[in-house]
């Protein structure tokens, strides 16, 4: 089972993305893990990509490609993969689709996550992170201002506040919006309303994917 999941900030993707890890046995692969492996790693992709991101700029798409690439061509992909994170532009798509292509990985299906925009923001303004143990919690399971599980002081990340949000959806429709109708026109498209519960979407999720799980 090869998948791309997308949707807007807070939609539930690195949630979900978990979930379906676990569930089917494949891969969760996103752009940002993959960057900071290579890095680490100290590969010639990696030291081109550090200077970038140490220069302040971001890593360009063909960089990535060529990361992507990598990372589909290791064992572990052989049952699947399911990617988060990327594409977020036309441009990445299509090069998404030409690696795919090349390296005989076509992707089974996009996964769409919709939401309203007003829930992406109570969702992600309703987050605090802890200062201690990184831990994120949402203000409705706060204990007086403290993390559940080591007690230490929760904050709002910069990101999370509200004005950021709103930012941060409008780039997202800007950039990333086109990319679901490019999936629509190239691939099998499953689309799940995230507004709901995380065990409803999750359920939702293995119905629609069951048919493309060959393992």
């Amino acid at each position: 089972m090869r998948i791309v999941l997308l949707g807007a900030p807070g939609s539930g993707k690195g949630t979900q993305a978990a979930r379906l890890k676990e569930m089917y046995g494949i891969p969760h692969i996103a752009t940002g893990d993959i960057l900071r492996a290579e890095v680490a790693a100290g590969t010639e992709l990696g030291k081109k990509a550090e200077g970038y991101m140490n220069a302040g700029r971001l890593v360009p798409d063909d960089v990535i490609l060529e990361m992507m690439e990598s990372r589909l061509r290791k064992p572990d992909t052989r049952r699947g993969w399911l990617l988060d994170g990327f594409p977020r532009t036309l441009e990445q798509a299509a090069g998404l689709q030409s690696v795919t292509e090349r390296i005989e990985q076509k992707v089974d299906a996009g996964v769409i996550l919709n939401v309203d925009p007003e829930v992406v923001v109570r969702r992600l303004s309703g987050r605090r992170v802890c200062e201690a143990c990184q831990s994120v919690t949402n203000v409705s399971e706060m204990q007086a201002g403290a993390c559940p599980l080591c007690g230490g002081r929760l904050v709002l990340r910069p990101d999370d506040d509200p004005q950021v949000v709103r930012r941060r959806i409008e780039v997202f429709e800007g950039q990333t919006r086109p990319v679901f109708e490019f999936f629509r026109r190239h691939y099998d498209v499953v689309e799940v309303d995230a507004s709901r519960s995380i065990d409803q979407v999750t359920e939702a999720l293995r119905v629609a994917l069951d048919r493309y799980d060959h393992s």
